[in-house]
């Protein structure tokens, strides 16, 4: 299985409440089903970061960095699932609508994305 894997950091200049509206905006739950319904998507999640003093305590313990805000992953059966429709010029169009729609809340140079291989 091959997974994309998308970490987010809020922009400095917003809240935590005003990433999460954002993130729960039915806009930005559109534009992720759109992907998954052009990419032949057989999964995809949205996870926001709690905000719990647990998080706080293991990143001291394990002195990690700051942590993300949000994690949005998509995932496909195989990689000739993937590449059929990567190089297209309709992936080209819904990948700038959602970095158009990401950046009012996304600060893009502190957050990463990379493909995975789930090890089963």
């Amino acid at each position: 299985m091959i997974r994309f894997i998308n970490c987010l950091h809020k922009r400095a200049d917003i809240s935590s409440e005003q990433f999460r509206q954002y993130w729960n905006d039915p806009k930005f739950d559109a534009i992720v089903g759109r992907v998954v319904d052009y990419t032949g998507a057989t999964g995809h999640a949205k996870n926001l970061t709690l905000i719990v003093d647990a998080n706080d305590l293991m990143r001291q313990r394990r002195a990690f960095g700051e942590a993300f805000d949000g994690v949005l992953e998509y995932w496909w059966d195989n990689a000739a699932q993937l590449n059929a429709v990567l190089n297209s010029p309709q992936c080209d169009v819904l990948m700038k609508s959602m970095l158009d729609f990401q950046k009012q809340f996304v600060d893009l140079e502190r957050s990463c994305a990379f493909f995975t291989e789930a090890q089963e």
